[in-house]
């Protein structure tokens, strides 16, 4: 302690033997170096508060990307669980189901030809498609068995259709592809 006081008393000394002038420049020097280190405090935790709320809406900004995609990602997937669903339930036998939504439609099956069974590639889906050719049918005829063959139970869709209209007659002769869907 005796070199603290002996350090105090020395400072004292030396501040009594300076002229006012020269106090007044030391006391000026000291406000300086005190306004430069208030800066200096006040510069750097203004910088760090900054830094924390560009960080902040950086992380909320990801939180709401993450929001939108959990989201998408509910509603892709229940539309996934929907169509697992229905494929699940899909067991249709296209050649009598195509009969049977033919006759409302006033249209005959001349030609229906199955094709074998193929699992789509990379999941566990079959298809089993037929092909049929309809000739000399009536426009509207025809748009009704397709919308019927497609509103039916299960997943059926027309894949392929190619027409070849015959206008003299006012019928068109039709190559359709139909696939249904169900789970290996």
């Amino acid at each position: 302690m005796s070199a603290l006081t002996d350090l105090q008393t020395q400072l004292q000394a030396q501040l009594a033997a300076l002229s006012a002038r020269e106090k007044r420049m030391l006391g000026g020097a000291a406000a300086a170096v005190t306004i430069f280190i208030v800066f200096m405090v006040i510069f750097s935790f203004g910088r760090t508060a900054d830094s924390i709320r560009d960080r902040t809406a950086k992380k909320i900004v990801q939180l709401d990307e993450v929001q939108t995609l959990a989201s998408g990602y509910r509603e892709a997937k229940a539309k996934q669980d929907q169509l697992e669903n229905q494929l699940r339930a899909s067991n249709v036998r296209l050649v009598s189901y195509l009969e049977d939504k033919a006759k409302p439609a006033g249209i005959d099956l001349p030609s229906i030809n199955p094709k074998a069974d193929i699992p789509l590639e990379g999941s566990k889906i079959i298809e089993s498609s037929v092909e049929v050719t309809l000739t000399d049918v009536k426009v509207n005829r025809l748009i009704d068995f397709m919308t019927a063959v497609e509103a039916g139970p299960g997943v059926v869709k027309i894949k392929y259709l190619r027409l070849e209209p015959r206008p003299a007659q006012e019928t068109v002769t039709a190559w359709l592809t139909i696939a249904t869907y169900k789970l290996k």
